[in-house]
């Protein structure tokens, strides 16, 4: 009975731990929602400025252009360094201008404040099984 106890515990902690990397990022999301449902998560943790919630969004070699293919970064790693400090001052948002889907990309025209400064940006999501996979940033 112990045995089976300690087995069952040893296969639960297996599962749990082979739906994230090293530093406990997903490497599969909730595949049950839509792109356009992950993207509006994003945003709604971006203006919330849940760190935590935010970054298991993105797949775990998420790869980040400005458009259309300029690559500025890859990984979810990379995404702290990014975001962790404004979240924390909550001296960032981001509103929804216009929003737009297809298949599994979202496009977004958003205004993101920052420290009282305003940028426009378009950007395109594509999501797949859950996690966002690429983004590009058209400023």
């Amino acid at each position: 009975m112990k045995k089976t106890a300690i087995l069952a515990l040893f296969t639960f902690f297996l599962i749990a731990c082979s739906n994230t990397n090293s530093d406990g990022i997903p490497n599969k999301g909730d595949e049950s929602l839509t792109p356009l449902e992950v993207v509006n998560k994003r945003m709604k943790f971006y203006n919330e400025h849940n760190f935590d919630e935010f970054i298991k969004l993105y797949h775990k070699d998420v790869k980040i252009y400005t458009y259309p293919k300029r690559l500025v970064g890859t990984g979810s790693d990379r995404l702290g360094p990014i975001f962790k400090e404004p979240f924390e001052d909550k001296s960032i948002s981001v509103e929804i201008v216009s929003q737009m889907h297809n298949g599994s990309y979202v496009i977004n025209h958003e205004l993101v404040t920052h420290d009282g400064e305003v940028t426009k940006y378009v950007s395109i999501y594509e999501v797949e099984k859950g996690l966002i996979t690429n983004v590009r940033f058209v400023r």
